[in-house]
């Protein structure tokens, strides 16, 4: 167990002496631990999930104070293992500054400042507690666990402008942040761990708007983001093809959309959402920089709430990595078609299957409060299509088209 490990359940433990201190001031401070188990019956998630895994670990601990009517400050660090993507390092999810510039019954502005939570999509900025999943794991077609710290938060500014009117809440928000890509997005977006860094480039931009209708019976919301991420070479990518790959310092540049809506009845909700990509890459080598693709993703989720403890859903997602490319077929006979020519110069690269390029799944599941703050849950996905898999822990032409999953999870809060 490391360090920060080692803190986090020393928190939990001595939490009664932490509520006395929240209940005398301006202090809140908040924690969760959760422990997930994954089989699958082909393909690896988070861990050797084939012969069942533990390996998705999450513990936390955030907090807030409030320094003035005006200022506050606020902030959460994370240990998270999951497989071979997180090894359980400590990770500052975010750490920001909250100034209220103005704030009446019908209006609120102010500027976030510091590392700040992305706002994509409806659950983005609370998917990293346990407690606020519906499921053991978010919509993977939307938010990508395989690329979760370039998707979670940002180190820069956001300007929030709330306004509350008698048909409903808009809420706005639109700022600029550097991206935090780590190796997990390497794999993601190039395939594999080449000698050279993923680093992050301009400064990105983000922003949402957001209507509340009804006292949130519905929710629409259009969120985006822009980003710029460099690659820098290291001396072996630049060994020139076909002895080497050839790679040259350039940059990713990723465009993300979001549009979400929901409807929120007693017993039950319905939420969608579809997401748009757009990535190009350029002057790292003529074939990443021909491998640009648009990618959609969307869901389908409905809800129902058996009582106050126990909760049911539904969802059908699917993933396709190129829209003028259902299914990949194209991508596969071209991968095919490269993979006989580099075996020309002796270079032995396997084919990339159609399947790679899209994932097709229906998910089951729920939940149980057994307490307050404690949730156990389950989920079970039949999945066509390997495309939300990490290739850090997948061989690709090893993968298998047809999958399921089974996940449970406890969570705890306080």
């Amino acid at each position: 167990m490391n360090t920060l490990n080692a803190i986090l359940l020393l928190t939990l433990v001595t939490y009664p002496s932490f509520a006395e201190v929240t209940r005398q001031d301006n202090l809140k401070i908040h924690g969760f631990a959760s422990q997930a188990y994954v089989h699958t019956s082909a393909n690896n998630f988070f861990g050797d999930s084939e012969d069942g895994s533990l390996d998705f670990t999450e513990l936390g601990i955030n907090t807030s104070y409030q320094l003035s009517p005006r200022l506050r400050v606020a902030g959460q660090l994370l240990s998270r293992r999951a497989g071979e993507l997180y090894t359980g390092s400590p990770w500052l999810d975010y750490a920001l500054a909250d100034i209220n510039l103005l704030s009446t019954t019908e209006n609120q502005f102010g500027i976030y400042l510091g590392r700040i939570k992305n706002p994509i999509g409806l659950y983005n900025e609370t998917r990293d507690v346990a407690h606020t999943r519906q499921g053991v794991f978010a919509p993977q077609v939307i938010y990508f666990d395989k690329v979760r710290n370039l998707l979670m938060s940002a180190d820069g500014f956001h300007l929030y402008s709330n306004h509350f009117l008698s048909s409903g809440n808009i809420l706005i928000r639109i700022g600029a942040g550097y991206p935090l890509p780590d190796k997990n997005v390497e794999y993601a977006f190039m395939g594999q761990n080449w000698q050279g860094k993923l680093d992050r480039g301009k400064l990105g931009l983000f922003g949402r708007i957001m209507y509340e209708h009804d006292g949130g019976r519905w929710v629409f919301a259009l969120s985006g983001t822009t980003l710029e991420l460099d690659f820098n070479r290291g001396e072996q990518d630049a060994i020139p093809f076909p002895a080497g790959a050839g790679l040259s310092s350039g940059t990713i540049d990723i465009d993300y959309t979001t549009l979400s809506s929901q409807y929120n009845a007693e017993k039950w909700q319905f939420t969608t959402e579809v997401a748009f990509e757009h990535v190009s890459y350029n002057n790292i080598s003529a074939a990443f920089d021909q491998a640009g693709f648009d990618s959609i993703g969307y869901y389908g989720q409905l809800d129902y709430k058996f009582n106050s403890n126990r909760q049911a859903f539904i969802r059908y997602e699917e993933f396709q990595l190129n829209r003028d490319d259902w299914n990949g077929k194209k991508a596969a006979r071209e991968s095919l078609a490269t993979s006989l020519f580099l075996s020309g110069f002796g270079i032995n690269q396997p084919p990339s299957p159609a399947r790679n390029n899209y994932s097709k799944a229906w998910v089951f599941g729920g939940h149980w409060d057994i307490k307050p703050n404690l949730r156990l849950r389950a989920e079970y996905h039949f999945i066509e299509g390997t495309a939300i898999l990490s290739q850090r822990e997948n061989t690709v032409p090893l993968t298998e088209k047809f999958w399921n999953m089974f996940a449970m999870s406890v969570s705890y809060r306080f």
